[in-house]
């Protein structure tokens, strides 16, 4: 059986709302609108963790967060984790990577061959934090907002060479020797901020949306929303013109991106590549844009937590599904589409072959989780969507809960946690999280033993030595 190829492409901070081919009236990307004229648009597609670091060891690995235990962006995956790249490459192909990957440690790789660009998240090592220590304060407002507006950024720059190393790779002949897998992983929309003229134009000064919430609503923010506001900055009060410049910027990221996802599903016809291909496009987060009072990813709001999810290829039939998937699935549904036999190995998601082939929905779960073990918070916090509900859960002596109706309420701005009639499906979903994390204070602890572990190495190694 001809086997087929993979494009794949994750970009970094893509909220899937930001997008036209998801219902954004502004936003323009073409390209993936056309994708999902061919092929398959999951509107309800979250990542497993809203940070970069352990959204992607999910989407690498197949499991959620608590079980790979890539907790946060200082942690660095073991190089014995097996990966879909490392399988695919088992099994013939050629798996590379061009960009971005965010895989921290001595371990850039963990299954690709090669990186055909650079991955420019990984130079500078992040800082590391423990629950231990609580949360600092920010003395300062975040920075982004005051330097967005036209420009370029090194960032700009990467996806450049990134784009220009992808497009060499498929234009090579030898791409028709032997199977590929090809995952190009661009900066944008990520900040900073800049963006060049022709793309920020077409957004500023007025053709944006502002962030609206209804009166009051910042007054009632949760625990771990203030505490975001107070650790990163993000409770300054701005001038309009520079949050309108953050927008409108961040949009024409959003146009920049699409305009490279197009150029490589181009190149893939233009090779002869594109029957034989399967392409994917999603990203590792999303980016609040100033909604809910927060800007950045590390929230369980709308924004932060659904990406986009489009895949076409030969086979695969177009439409939407609206039952709720996740990154992990990837792991799964890349093999499958490989004809690798998926009981050979462990993962948490689920094949979303059968869906793409007849647009199965009924076997797919109805439910999706999302967990947060990271900076910003002290204590594990999960989200479980189904059907009409969205439950964020913070593990206390207390657990304090979000209940939101996203049919009734899809902005999430009125938490109905304490409604007593609510109480079977706050049990519902908050079972599932419980069912996965076992004892929460025993995943408490183990992941602050482990914040703390790696403190005392860096300390003594030094940053970015090992991680």
């Amino acid at each position: 059986m001809n086997k087929p190829n993979f494009l794949i492409i994750m970009s970094d901070e893509h909220s899937a709302q930001y997008s036209s081919v998801y219902g954004h009236p502004i936003i323009k990307t073409p390209n993936m609108d056309k994708i999902s004229k061919q092929g398959m648009t999951f509107t309800n597609n979250f990542c497993n963790s809203p940070l970069c670091v352990p959204s992607r060891a999910s989407f690498m690995t197949g499991q959620y967060v608590s079980n790979n235990e890539i907790w946060d962006n200082t942690k660095s995956m073991p190089s014995d984790k097996i990966t879909w790249p490392y399988i695919l490459r088992k099994n013939g192909y050629d798996a590379v990577l061009s960009g971005k990957m965010h895989l921290i440690g001595q371990d850039n790789l963990h299954g690709f061959e090669r990186n055909l660009s650079f991955d420019p998240h990984i130079g500078e090592p992040l800082p590391h934090y423990s629950w231990d220590e609580g949360i600092t304060k920010s003395t300062q407002p975040w920075n982004h907002i005051d330097e967005a507006g036209v420009g370029t950024s090194p960032m700009i720059e990467a996806d450049n060479k990134i784009e220009k190393e992808s497009l060499t790779f498929l234009s090579d002949k030898n791409r028709h020797n032997n199977p590929f897998a090809l995952c190009v992983g661009f900066i944008a929309p990520h900040f900073p901020f800049k963006v060049p003229e022709k793309y920020f134009n077409q957004y500023f000064p007025d053709n944006i949306l502002m962030p609206d919430p209804p009166k009051g609503h910042l007054s009632q923010l949760s625990n771990h929303s203030n505490r975001l506001r107070e650790m990163f900055g993000l409770d300054h009060d701005w001038d309009e013109i520079q949050i309108r410049k953050s927008i409108a910027a961040y949009y024409g990221l959003c146009t920049f991106l699409d305009e490279k996802i197009g150029n490589l599903i181009n190149a893939l016809k233009n090779n002869n590549l594109f029957d034989n291909t399967i392409i994917i496009y999603t990203s590792d987060h999303g980016d609040m844009l100033g909604e809910h009072g927060l800007w950045r990813k590390m929230s369980f709001y709308d924004q932060s937590v659904r990406v986009p999810l489009q895949i076409l290829g030969p086979k695969f039939i177009m439409g939407k599904i609206d039952k709720p998937v996740s990154n992990l699935d990837l792991f799964p549904t890349i093999l499958d589409a490989a004809n690798i036999d998926l009981e050979q190995y462990e993962y948490d998601g689920q094949s979303l072959i059968r869906a793409l082939k007849n647009k199965d929905e009924d076997y797919l779960n109805d439910y999706v989780i999302s967990e947060y073990f990271a900076h910003g918070t002290e204590n594990p916090i999960g989200m479980v969507q189904k059907n009409d509900w969205k439950l964020i859960y913070e593990h206390g002596q207390i657990p304090k809960i979000e209940l939101f109706n996203i049919k009734n309420d899809p902005n999430e701005y009125y938490n109905l946690s304490e409604n007593p009639q609510n109480k079977k499906i706050i049990k519902e979903l908050s079972d599932k999280l419980i069912n996965l994390w076992g004892d929460p204070e025993k995943l408490r602890k183990k992941i602050i033993y482990d914040q703390n572990s790696r403190k005392i190495i860096r300390k003594l190694t030094g940053p970015g030595t090992l991680f």
